[in-house]
């Protein structure tokens, strides 16, 4: 921090201090400096000069002189802040810096680490107090960095601390101060934030921690924080939970101080105003005022009034602006009574002291003692004041501090009075937009139903019918509560006396003209499953109830009352959702239940022709006549479907219908021609006039009498059946239907009664796609082109909206294109087909320059228009199935693009034709090729072929260039993969289709197209054209037709044609050379390897592709060569070009292998390249492992040395045994590189394994020695404790994959003698890294994979119990705690497979081991119950974590259900098993798709229990587990052991 000259001044200060010196030495200098330091005529910037270099200089010997600068620099501090001197500015900043320099320097710190006394005044301490007050007021001139890092170095140094831990109250005074200006510095309008105010606030919130629990004192610490920190803390904490935190403000203090500073707070203020020696003063204050009998000596030991006191402070004004005052009390609030809970929340008294607790924090909300509002109260406050209340709600339920029965009979019923009250407040100031209002009433149910039974309606009317807040917040939180009701009143079996209320609610005036849907998704799926428990006879009762209603309430005042339309609409979709909520009637079901059920329907039937009649009388062009039209439908399609269901499942049940079935033929024509009739009477027209839901009604009903028709034979064999089934299709379809929404994009929840104008169409084309299997077969050609048009249409238009909040058409015609519905309809696939073929051909014949193309692009064109047959044609078709004229026409079309020109390009594409061609493509690459005739597939390649070979592609973007190229390659390589693919062959030479391809992608290379695009993206591009030339070669092949005419004629192409050569002149190579180089070794490359692929199957194809072989291999090393000369060192292009020379040595083994001597082997000279693989593999060893490398270049290198070695080991190479030993080295040095993730070493496994394979396949056993010492040397355990635990992990991996190769005899019987010793070397291994959490991903799981790979390999080797037994001791130690997600689901899938291994594959062991076996298991159930608990919004898993956690659930049930087929070694642990599960399950909430996965495993467990085990499981669980359990038996009776005998059955 010196300066040079001011250097060169100390060295002359001191310099004359030593010559004025007397003969005494060095007595004379200390002297000296001190008196200078004290001498007053010494300017104060020379004092301050000779202080620094006092204390840096070794020369300068004073007495103590590290207490004396301290002191001095103290003491003027002192002297300057209390006026008794006057100091220049920058000498009070120099004194402040130096003291800063002092406490920090090293020379302090080496000080005092030998225990020497350095004591700084409490002077110095308060002044620092003093600054910092001034800092958070903006008064000081100081700087506030360097004041704080004088308090950071003192609080940070024991000795030095003791200045502020000493004096209580000086520490609480500097808290205060700390935190009044944080709070300044976290204000709206303060700066952006730095660190250090946090990190010093931080730092004495640890030392006051520290000081406080050594305080005696209560009343003294209760005293002190209530006065002076309780407000500042509790701001401190609203303003860091509250903050919107800005890019600016540094990261530090968002994820870690912040959350660090808050913990310390609560620690703070719940150890303060809750300490055990309070509560008799608490429970004095809150409970006993009315009693005299306490002793006065109680009330001395306790502090006065510690309620009143913390509710005055917290309620008291000027502690913060105004504006945010209320906001931090509300937050407050929850906050205190959390801490009460936490400390006096056990036992039922202490339970009646947090709720007396409870009544006096809410007026602190502005609420009276009687829980009305005051006259203080402002109505912006609201949304606070409720969220306040819903948090201390919610203690309230999950503390469990209100028992009802204790309440009633010991207490009064007070808590019940107080949250009627509370209720009260909520509905008296009802505020139905806030999320919070719906929350509390659903806190307020969960406490006891009876508190809100008595305004059940007020509940109904304003939470649910009249509400209509349309936030998604508040819908949310109105569903919840919905939801909540319901399932409260099905539990209590009292659903029938809700919907009592809730018709009368329904029945009222409305209070608004327009109501939200009665019923949105969550509540309808909530009362679906609600009905489904419920008893059937109740669930008549409230159908009939409603119809009641509609009868009684609604009909007679159709034409006076203005809201009965819309009453009667609501009142029928509350019908139908409960009608089709219904459990199916069945021969099973009691006669009583069927005949009130029939009764119930024809009542429905009554009511159905009235409102019909009655729609017929109104005004249908008005709201209200639609509406009792829509609802008129609505009932009858309900009654129609139900009546239907039970009649096809029911033989007792009698229909409605006549009885000769003449008048469903008859109702369909009139609903065709939009005519409701009943009985044979029109009453209900519909028209164009009427509303969107009317006529998705007439088409639901159109199906349903399909349906019956096509159930009945006789029905089916009348005259004129089919065609009017083909009208009712042409009905349902909609072809010539007037558009009725112009945003097909909108969404839908998928209710029947949200259908309006803007969501008619995604309904419409959900009921369509849901039921087209059975439509099809009655649509004419038109129809299917039109729903293939609509598809399309969808598919292409840009989605809006949350896909997750509902259904949109483009949503629903990916699902249906991606689903296998739509390949089982070959007329509406082959539509989509050449629909897309049409729009792709559209876009081209625009194109300025297509003259030249013009026939070739008419032909596609009238094929892709070709007649779709009525009923279609089947998928899979024969050579014999395609007509001799099809083929022809595709023959010529073939011979047209072939003859077109070769020079130049013709169609040119704009940049926005190009983007629509990318969009069909895609959709064209989502259909599945094996769905496709003979016709479509071949006829689409040709499209494809021809955008290859004549599209203009240098006017466009490069990177939209090079994706369309992709997208057709990668198209094209999905065709010939395709079932029906052989017929392209058919019609044009695959030979000719690839030398034509290659010639456009050299001549694009020789262009520069493909000189600005990225290497990643290029040699993607370069995989897709491989993927493309391998599927046509192994198609050729595999058709075996003209097999060496094709391939001789490609492999000639790529050895001698004038654009393959160019690229490989040494004299000059350009970027265009480059990738010219690169294409044509891909080329090559994947040429040899589907030929090298195919050997072997016939002597005359392996001479032919022998030949080839040797003739490609030939020239790709001088490609390889001038591409590496070319090359810029990109590790992408590397690992390309180690691809390609791994498919060489493949390819030259291959060819030697073919033409050697069955007795002379391959030799050196077969390999004409051998000296270039030697050169490769030495570079790869050397660059495998030292620095980062990418993993593409990291697996190429891996294989190219399992080729490489098989090369070496096959020419039988001199220095195999140093290859060998190399590349095992490397390899262990590849898998402990720190640089590699756990996810990379996974992906390097199999690469691995193979090359082990190849090294060990027949090695010798001083080879395979070689392995062993690396093993014994790799698995020390005492690397983990050095930190060296990579190495340790690169054994136990090297060890897994050794364990599962084949072995030679010699070399297995090595490996499995030592194995007991590796078995018992990992199981040391898992418990020393248990204890290790960071460890756990990184080696314990791989430790207990190994494990598991050992047992598995092992089963009929392995004999001795004991090393199995003593991995079940070491799964103990394996953490299942405190994890990342991720970490935890390698963990948990860890230790499954190591007992899931155990239980299969030894079952001796599981005798005697069976216990341990359970509790390891054990561990597995608390966990995943512990983490699959449910969450708050808060702290719920995203979808990732929580498709991990129900992974782990799955494999509980999977190891449940083994566990039951292996009942002998279990039978007495069983009850002990479900014990263990209830127990675990009583403490939590488990999340219910994972608990749905335990309990089917659970019931397997129950399935193998006796009646005795159930008693014993009654006699001795505890209350609460007791009912659990005995929930757990009531559904294993009621949906599992009925269902399990059910399928018994049917079991031979």
């Amino acid at each position: 921090m010196m300066t040079r000259e001011l250097f060169i001044s100390l060295k002359t200060l001191a310099h004359v201090l030593v010559i004025n010196s007397s003969s005494s030495g060095m007595a004379a200098i200390y002297s000296g400096v001190y008196l200078k330091l004290k001498n007053p005529k010494t300017p104060w910037v020379d004092r301050l000069k000779l202080a620094r270099f006092a204390w840096i200089s070794s020369q300068c010997l004073l007495p103590n002189k590290e207490q004396v600068l301290l002191d001095w620099t103290s003491n003027v501090l002192t002297c300057f802040y209390s006026k008794k001197v006057e100091l220049p500015p920058d000498v009070v900043a120099g004194l402040w810096t130096y003291l800063d320099d002092i406490l920090h320097s090293k020379k302090l710190y080496h000080v005092l680490s030998q225990g020497k006394t350095i004591i700084l005044r409490q002077a110095v301490a308060q002044v620092l107090i003093q600054r910092i007050q001034e800092f958070s007021s903006g008064t000081s001139t100081t700087s506030v960095s360097v004041v704080l890092s004088c308090v950071h170095g003192i609080l940070s140094s024991p000795v030095l601390s003791v200045t502020f831990t000493t004096k209580y109250e000086l520490l609480v005074e500097l808290m205060s101060k700390l935190c009044a200006l944080a709070c300044s510095q976290l204000s709206p309008t303060s700066d952006p934030l730095s660190p250090q105010v946090f990190e010093v606030l931080l730092l004495a919130l640890s030392s006051y921690l520290k000081v406080q629990k050594q305080q005696v004192n209560a009343n003294r610490v209760f005293s002190q924080v209530t006065t002076h920190l309780l407000q500042h803390l509790l701001l401190l904490r609203h303003l860091l939970t509250t903050r919107a935190w800005t890019a600016e403000d540094d990261p530090r203090i968002r994820q870690h101080l912040s959350r660090d500073i808050r913990g310390k707070v609560d620690s703070i203020l719940q150890s303060v105003l809750f300490m055990p020696d309070h509560l008799q003063t608490y429970r004095e204050e809150l409970i006993s005022k009315e009693k005299t009998g306490t002793r006065k000596g109680q009330t001395a030991r306790g502090v006065i009034s510690p309620v009143t006191t913390i509710l005055t402070k917290l309620c008291a004004q000027g502690y913060c602006d105004a504006s945010i005052h209320y906001a931090v009390r509300s937050s407050s609030v929850s906050l205190i009574f959390k801490f009460a809970l936490d400390a006096y929340g056990k036992g039922e008294d202490n339970k009646v002291l947090c709720f007396h607790l409870l009544t006096q924090l809410i007026t602190t909300l502005d609420f009276t003692n009687e829980v009305t509002v005051c006259d203080t109260f402002e109505a912006d406050n609201w949304s606070l004041a409720l969220l306040a209340l819903e948090n201390l709600l919610n203690l309230c339920l999950t503390g469990d501090i209100y028992n009802v029965a204790a309440d009633k009979i010991k207490h009064g019923e007070v808590q019940f009075t107080f949250f009627r009250k509370v209720v009260r407040l909520l509905f008296d100031s009802t505020q139905p937009s806030i999320a919070a209002w719906y929350r509390c009433l659903k806190t307020l149910l969960g406490l006891n139903h009876l508190i809100l039974e008595p305004d059940l309606d007020e509940l109904l009317s304003a939470g649910w019918i009249d509400s209509d807040c349309t936030d998604q917040r508040v819908k949310k939180a109105r569903e919840a509560l919905i939801s909540s009701v319901l399932q409260v009143y099905a539990k209590l079996r009292q659903l029938p006396r809700l919907f009592e209320e809730l018709l009368a609610v329904i029945c009222r005036p409305a209070a608004d003209d327009l109501r939200l849907p009665i019923l949105p998704e969550a509540v309808h799926r909530t009362l679906s499953s609600c009905l489904l428990d419920n008893p059937t006879s109740q669930s008549l009762e409230i159908c009939s109830l409603i119809l009641g209603n509609i009868t009684k309430c609604v009909l007679p005042d159709l034409e006076a009352d203005v809201d009965a339309p819309l009453k009667l609409f609501s009142l029928s979709v509350l019908f139908h959702a409960v009608l089709f909520s219904l459990k199916t009637l069945d021969n099973n079901t009691p006669l009583p239940v069927v005949r009130n059920t029939q009764a119930l329907m024809e009542r429905t039937r009554q009511v159905v022709t009235t409102v019909l009649h009655l729609a017929k009388g109104r005004a249908l062009f008005g709201p209200g006549g639609q509406k009792v039209q829509d609802a008129g439908l609505l009932l009858k399609y309900t009654w129609v479907e139900v009546d239907t269901l039970f009649d096809i499942h029911c033989s007792r049940y009698l229909s409605g219908k006549a009885p000769d079935g003449t008048n469903i033929l008859d109702d369909i024509e009139s609903l065709v021609s939009g005519v409701v009739t009943d009985g044979g009477n029109q009453v209900s027209p519909i028209g164009h006039h009427s509303s969107p839901l009317t006529h998705l009604l007439q088409k639901l009903l159109v199906l349903q009498q399909m349906k019956k028709v096509l159930l009945s034979n006789e029905l089916l064999l009348q005259t004129g059946t089919s065609e009017l089934l083909v009208k009712a299709g042409q009905c349902i379809v909609g072809r010539v239907d007037p558009p009725r929404a112009q945003q097909s994009d909108r969404l839908w929840d998928g209710q029947v009664s949200s259908v309006e104008a803007s969501s008619y169409s995604v309904a419409h084309w959900y009921f369509v796609t849901t039921n087209l299997p059975m439509i099809v077969p009655h649509l004419t050609e038109d129809d299917a082109r039109h729903l293939a048009d609509l598809l399309i249409a969808s598919l292409l238009q840009k989605t809006s909206g949350d896909a997750t909040e509902g259904l949109s058409v483009s949503l629903i015609s990916r699902h249906l294109l991606e689903s296998f519905i739509l390949v089982e309809i070959p007329t509406v696939y082959s539509a989509v087909v050449r629909r897309i073929a049409q729009q792709v051909l559209g876009i081209l014949s625009s194109s300025p320059g297509v003259a030249s193309v013009c026939l070739a692009l008419k032909k596609l064109s009238e094929a892709s228009c070709s007649a779709v047959g009525h009923e279609g044609h089947a998928v899979s078709q024969s050579d014999t199935d395609v007509s001799e004229a099809a083929l022809m026409r595709l023959e010529s079309i073939a011979r047209d693009i072939l003859s077109s020109s070769m020079t130049e390009a013709s169609i040119t594409l704009s940049q926005t034709e190009a983007d629509s061609l990318l969009r069909l493509l895609e959709i064209a690459k989502t259909l599945n090729p094996d769905g496709m005739s003979v016709e479509d597939i071949s006829g689409l390649f040709l499209l494809l072929f021809l955008l290859v070979k004549n599209v203009q592609l240098h006017n466009m973007e490069p990177g939209v260039t090079i994706q369309l190229l992709n997208q057709i390659f990668s198209l094209t390589g999905r065709l010939l993969a395709g079932r029906n693919s052989h017929h392209i062959l058919k019609i044009v030479y695959g030979s000719d289709v690839l030398q034509i391809t290659l010639t456009v992608l050299f001549s694009h290379c020789k262009k520069g197209l493909f000189q600005t695009v990225e290497s990643s993206t290029w040699l993607m591009f370069l995989k897709t054209i491989q993927d493309f030339i391998r599927s046509l070669i192994l198609l050729i092949i595999r058709r075996k037709q003209s097999v060496r005419l094709n391939l001789e004629k490609f492999t000639n192409y790529l050895v001698s044609s004038e654009v393959a050569v160019m690229p490989l002149s040494a004299v000059r190579v350009k970027n265009d050379g480059t990738f010219s180089g690169q294409l044509l070794l891909a080329s090559m490359s994947t040429l040899c390897q589907a030929m090298t692929a195919n050997i072997g199957k016939t002597k005359q194809l392996d001479e032919t592709m022998s030949q080839l072989l040797g003739k490609t291999t030939a020239v790709m090393g001088p490609a390889i060569l001038a591409n590496l000369r070319a090359q810029t060192g990109c590790l992408l292009g590397q690992a390309f070009t180690v691809d390609v020379v791994t498919g060489m040595v493949k390819s030259e083994l291959a060819h030697a292998g073919s033409r050697a001597e069955p007795s002379g082997g391959i030799t050196q000279g077969s390999l004409c390249h051998m000296a270039l693989y030697r050169t490769f593999s030495q570079q790869i060893l050397r660059e495998l492992c030292p620095s980062k490398r990418p993993m593409d270049f990291l697996l190429s290198s891996l294989h190219f040395l399992s080729a490489y070695y098989a090369a070496a080991k096959a020419t039988k190479a001199s220095d195999l045994d140093e290859l060998f030993e190399a590349i095992l080295q490397n390899v262990r040095k590849l898998l402990a590189a720190q640089w590699l993730s756990v996810s990379e070493l996974h992906s390097l496994e199999e690469p691995v394994k193979l090359l082990l394979d190849q090294l060990l396949v027949e090695g010798t056993p001083e080879m395979f020695s070689l392995l062993l010492l690396l093993v014994r040397d790799g698995l020390d355990t005492s690397k983990v404790r050095a930190g060296c635990y990579r190495d340790v992990l690169s054994t136990v991996m090297l060890t897994k994959l050794v364990a599962r190769c084949l072995l030679p005899k010699t070399c297995s019987k090595m490996f499995w003698l030592i194995a007991p010793q590796i078995i018992s070397t990992l199981v040391f291994l898992v418990k020393e890294t248990g204890s290790l959490t960071p460890l756990t991903a990184a080696l314990t799981v791989p430790a207990l994979d190994t494990l598991a790979t050992l047992l598995r390999q092992g089963e009929v080797i392995i004999s001795n119990p004991h090393h199995v037994t003593v991995v079940l001791g070491a799964l103990q130690f394996v953490p299942l705690e405190h994890l990342a997600m991720e970490v935890y689901h390698a963990t948990f899938e860890a230790v499954h497979e190591v007992l899931f291994t155990i239980l299969q594959c030894y079952p001796k062991v599981m005798l005697k081991a069976a216990p341990s076996f359970i509790n390891c298991f054990y561990r597995l159930v608390a966990s995943i119950i512990q983490e699959g608990r449910q969450r708050s919004e808060a702290d719920c898993a995203n979808e990732t974590d929580m498709e991990m956690l129900m992974n782990c659930a799955r494999l509980v049930r999977r190891m449940y259900s083994r566990i039951a087929t292996t009942a002998e070694d279990f039978t007495v642990l069983f009850p002990f098993m479900v014990a263990q599960y209830v127990s675990e399950l009583q403490k939590v909430t488990v999340h219910p798709d994972i608990k749905s996965h335990l309990t089917e495993g659970v019931y397997s467990i129950l399935d193998l229990c006796v009646e005795q085990d159930v008693k014993f499981l009654n006699t001795t669980l505890q209350m609460g587990v007791k009912e659990v359990f005995s929930e757990l038996q009531s559904n294993y009776s009621h949906y599992h052991k009925a269902q399990r005998h059910g399928e018994e059955k049917y079991t031979v």
